[in-house]
């Protein structure tokens, strides 16, 4: 047993897993299966956390069906690194749709922008003395844009133009600009840790919840965070703390520097020459509690939104223990606070919560009021998950619900005051800085829930899979969206109940599978269908997803 013991620890205990790992993933399931709260849902994740969370099992009373699960955690875990490893993944993707007018939008697709593979992909590790470890990827791949529509947005062929692309289609198209990516890596970081510790600096994504379509403080569809992170752990207990650094509006929007931008169609034009203006921070420190026999997991977090127009900082609000809502900072900050809650009623059957708000905005505490209420900003899921050792590998499922107020995410940059324009904004929508040759696009999305506020989401998924070796899940997602999106002004007294106005509906049902064929190659394929009525006009869309990686 110490021996066994000692092997799961032989690798680097510092090396960073990242939020779509599998070894957590399946973590998850036995969990679940076990009848055990969920581990830790703050992403990422060291091995020594990954080790501390499979200790909590116990091999000898699994079942037969769970062992194959369980043993593949083992030994990925207990892989060696040596101090400098330089890999490389080539694959290709073909993606198909049938409607070419309506689906032109990476938000069109369900296997989008985010979720594409690049053509070729060169991950570095470091790995030093057991409490340093390095990561970087350099890829290959298309940029998301090929031409700027505003400062904040883009087009490209990719998503829509034709029935038929591929993550290698500029190579072959060449009607069209080739538009290499130039925002890599999207990876690079380093860490530093040791027993129950670990420290991250750099360019990492993050994810704070347990939710299946997203979570509200931090979600898992951000490309990636210029970020940095401690997180200390116990058995029972972690703590978490993160900042992450984002455009200011002012430099987004800002006409203050026109010498350095030309424009087109009207739009800002802007060019590497145009410097970095403000300071936008985000800040946020995440408690969890293992409680009732690791029955009941408890998650509070709590973050601000901290921007500076001239870029400084007050080294005061650095306080990582600090409640932030009590700063009274208003025209600097805008805090939000989650709840997360989950339980694990029986054995294969955990149900799950979790709730957000923004800026304390409850209508209630200004019920008195007979005009200039703050809009409500709070946000609602419940979900069910399920995870059933069968065969050597794991039926999994879960179904899920959500609900967000309109002005969730948004607030005008007094607080007290109505939004008067795109830069008067103090809010959680960021913007990752994209280059195009010679001009500049902020791609902005929100930090939170994907969807943003203003929106009822369902989504059904139920699957299989062995570890290692294959996966095959179905999946049935439907959203009502209103009207109030990012770019929509917060004015006091807006207290309609969502969704807003003239709803727009969406419905996906897929199926996706994959398949080691060998432990260097992987295929995999994805078929859905969508339907979406917008401003009461349906259409519909049939897509298909195929690839196949090779790794060596």
């Amino acid at each position: 047993m110490l021996l066994f013991a000692l092997s799961i620890l032989s690798a680097n205990p510092v090396k960073v897993h990242p939020i779509d790992s599998s070894i957590h993933e399946a973590i998850t399931s036995l969990y679940i299966a076990e009848g055990l709260s969920l581990p830790s849902t703050a992403a990422p994740w060291g091995s020594d956390e990954l080790s501390l969370m499979l200790s909590r099992l116990d091999e000898h009373s699994l079942s037969l069906d769970s062992l194959d699960t369980y043993r593949y955690v083992v030994e990925e875990l207990k892989k060696d690194l040596p101090p400098f490893s330089l890999k490389a993944q080539v694959a290709g993707e073909v993606y198909l749709h049938t409607d070419t007018t309506s689906f032109t939008d990476n938000e069109d697709w369900i296997y989008n922008y985010e979720d594409r593979k690049p053509v070729a992909s060169v991950p570095m590790e470091i790995s030093l003395a057991d409490f340093f470890y390095a990561f970087i990827s350099f890829d290959l791949a298309n940029g998301k844009y090929d031409q700027k529509t505003s400062v904040t947005t883009g087009t490209s062929t990719l998503f829509g133009k034709y029935h038929a692309t591929s993550n290698f289609f500029h190579f072959w198209r060449t009607e069209d600009e080739l538009v290499i990516d130039a925002n890599i890596p999207y990876l690079a970081f380093g860490a530093l840790g040791g027993k129950s510790w670990l420290f991250e600096i750099g360019r990492d994504k993050l994810s704070w919840g347990p939710g299946t379509t997203g979570n509200f403080m931090l979600g898992d569809h951000l490309q990636y965070h210029n970020q940095g992170r401690f997180t200390a752990y116990s058995d029972s207990f972690k703590y978490t703390f993160v900042t992450s650094f984002f455009p200011h509006p002012d430099e987004i929007w800002d006409a203050d520097q026109d010498n350095l931008l030309d424009t087109v169609d009207g739009e800002p034009s802007y060019s590497q020459a145009r410097p970095l203006v403000g300071l936008k921070l985000f800040m946020a420190h995440r408690f969890e509690w293992r409680l009732f026999n690791d029955k009941v997991g408890l998650s509070l977090s709590e973050g601000i939104m901290y921007q500076s127009p001239d870029g400084d900082i007050d080294l005061r609000i650095l306080n990582p223990f600090m409640l932030y809502h009590n700063y009274f900072i208003r025209s600097n900050a805008n805090s939000m606070a989650t709840m997360e809650l989950d339980y694990a009623f029986s054995p294969s059957w955990n149900l799950y919560g979790e709730m957000v708000v923004d800026e304390l905005s409850f209508g209630s505490t200004e019920a008195n009021l007979t005009s200039g209420r703050h809009p409500d900003g709070v946000g609602l899921m419940l979900g069910l998950k399920m995870a059933k050792p069968y065969k050597g590998g794991m039926l999994y499922g879960s179904l899920e619900g959500v609900r967000t107020d309109p002005y969730l995410y948004l607030r005008s940059l007094d607080g007290d005051a109505d939004q008067t324009g795109v830069d008067d904004t103090l809010n959680f929508v960021v913007a990752i800085r994209r280059w195009l040759p010679d001009t500049l696009i902020y791609d902005q999305s929100y930090m939170g829930y994907e969807y943003g506020g203003d929106a009822y989401v369902g989504n059904l998924v139920v699957g299989y899979k062995r570890y290692g070796e294959y996966a095959l899940q179905g999946n049935l997602f439907y959203m009502a969206h209103g009207q109030v999106s990012m770019d929509t002004n917060w004015e006091r007294d807006k207290l309609s109940d969502t969704p807003t106005g003239e709803a727009n509906h969406y419905i996906d049902i897929g199926f996706t599978a994959s398949i080691y064929l060998t432990p260097s190659w992987e295929a995999y394929a994805g078929l859905d269908w969508l339907a979406k009525i917008e401003h009461y006009v349906p259409s519909y869309d049939v897509q298909f997803m195929f690839g196949i990686q090779y790794a060596f």
